[in-house]
């Protein structure tokens, strides 16, 4: 075992054994409650200060099936800095609470300042940290909603199959808490300034028709190198000199990535892309999507566009995340994405440009 592996081993004992002596503290029964339904909630709190936008993406319908149901009911999100942007333009949202990553003392806090006021809380996480445990006590709710916690008391509703995508995991949540008749259609995060931003781009540029490309997903082995790049963009000029790619990208890449395109006739990206709104609308106008990203993957999925997906051999990580789409092609890969060669990724894209064209 290496010195990294031996690390994170370590790393991961003791983040086990203080959940223990936490549990031991901590988890207890909330007081017993009549059964949940719409009409005897008042507010929901969802924890999501994980900053996972693929997350949100899928779990996105349930802030407005709640608000259906019944408006009077309050919604919270708690939340971080990096993901606050996502929620705050939620119109079915009406408070935020951002804690401090990695802070114990902020998770409590926020979690005190809190207690009493929200009687549901959704934690649809597959583990919990010692912090997370001492933010849900804190809390001090009726109700609390999680997944595969059948080993804490503190958790009065369970869902028990963690084998399901993540958008039935929220759904099953709200059947918990008495709602029912669910549309888990997601709702996109909405940003006039960048959807008009985009369209304007891509106007000036004459930009249509285009297939938008990610090459990164958020784990180092879901990331091309740049090199790798280069060769598969040389390679679809080659399969598809008429077809015109756009490259999603992120400030911190853009550059790199901008002189790729220099080099390759058919390929651009937009050099403004500064969040995920900018990405979004990219993909309302492509004819299709290509990445390892499962935000992305779902934000395609949302907007009906076919998808050729780059998934790891990962059957968890599957059975939460895969495409919910009649229009979506899986490409495989072991350790490695750079495994996937791009004659597989011609092969996938000859498949959907022809019912694109």
């Amino acid at each position: 075992m290496s010195f990294k592996q031996r690390f994170k081993q370590f790393k991961s004992d003791w983040r086990n054994a203080r959940l223990r002596v936490c549990k031991m503290w901590l988890d207890r029964a909330p007081q017993a409650a009549p059964t949940p339904n719409p009409q005897n909630l008042r507010a929901i709190l969802f924890l999501r200060q994980d900053g996972k936008i693929g997350d949100y993406i899928v779990s996105s319908f349930a802030f407005r099936e709640i608000k259906r149901a019944h408006p009077a009911i309050k919604i919270g999100v708690i939340c971080s800095a990096k993901n606050r942007q996502l929620f705050e333009n939620n119109p079915h949202i009406d408070a935020l609470h951002e804690v401090q990553p990695k802070s114990t003392l902020s998770y409590y806090q926020v979690g005190k300042s809190l207690a009493g006021q929200y009687d549901a809380v959704i934690d649809p996480t597959m583990s919990l940290r010692p912090r997370d445990l001492l933010l849900l006590r804190a809390l001090n709710a009726k109700y609390y909603v999680g997944l595969g916690k059948a080993d804490y008391q503190l958790f009065n509703h369970n869902i028990s199959n963690t084998q399901q995508h993540f958008a039935d995991v929220y759904a099953q949540a709200l059947r918990l808490l008495g709602f029912d008749r669910i549309n888990t259609q997601p709702e996109l995060p909405t940003n006039p300034a960048s959807e008009a931003a985009v369209q304007t781009f891509l106007q000036q540029n004459g930009w249509q028709d285009y297939i938008a490309l990610n090459f990164f997903g958020a784990a180092n082995s879901r990331r091309f190198s740049l090199e790798a790049i280069a060769q598969t963009l040389t390679a679809f000029q080659a399969a598809f000199p008429a077809q015109r790619f756009i490259l999603l990208t992120y400030p911190e890449i853009t550059p790199e990535l901008a002189a790729l395109c220099q080099q390759q006739p058919n390929a651009t990206l937009y050099a403004n892309t500064q969040t995920i709104h900018d990405s979004i609308a990219l993909i309302r106008h492509a004819q299709a999507v290509l990445t390892p990203d499962t935000a992305i993957i779902h934000i395609a999925a949302a907007l009906n566009k076919p998808i050729i997906g780059l998934y790891r051999q990962d059957a968890q990580n599957y059975a939460n995340w895969y495409p919910k789409s009649e229009h979506a092609q899986i490409i495989w890969f072991n350790q490695h994405i750079q495994e996937i060669t791009p004659a597989q990724m011609i092969a996938a894209l000859q498949n959907i440009l022809p019912k694109a064209a």
